[in-house]
């Protein structure tokens, strides 16, 4: 089922490689706005197989309850999403983070999420009524 291969490496090896290339090397890896893409894909991989390839949302959420939510996400289809948004103090941690199908992740209510909204309405992919479905 997992397909997506997890190279064995030192987390914190990677880390150093990395905050050497940064211009502000201090600033905690977890802290960043966006993580680099080689510390990315493992983060993606590993909140991916914490979840079981199931879609994080809330069970008494709209989505599950009304059956718009995919439920299963193949790892390429999955979405990672923040809990606690950056911008918030959130961080990149595992723990900050949890694995959405895409239509969850685009009914989640945040402005920052009303573009991906649009998109999967004007493809389709979201119900006519999906105003009412938005949950957070």
């Amino acid at each position: 089922m997992f397909t997506h291969q997890i190279k064995a490496m030192d987390t914190q090896e990677i880390y150093q490689q990395i905050k050497d290339r940064r211009r502000y090397p201090n600033l905690p890896v977890n802290h960043w706005k966006r993580q680099p893409l080689e510390i990315w894909k493992h983060t993606r991989a590993a909140v991916w197989k914490k979840s079981g390839g199931m879609c994080e949302s809330p069970e008494n959420g709209k989505p599950k309850k009304t059956g718009v939510c995919m439920r299963e996400v193949p790892y390429d289809k999955a979405h990672i999403d923040h809990i606690r948004p950056i911008s918030s103090g959130g961080s990149n941690h595992v723990s900050n983070l949890r694995t959405l199908c895409p239509v969850c992740h685009a009914l989640r209510e945040d402005r920052k999420h009303k573009s991906m909204r649009d998109k999967m309405n004007k493809n389709g992919l979201l119900p006519d009524n999906f105003a009412d479905l938005i949950w957070n």
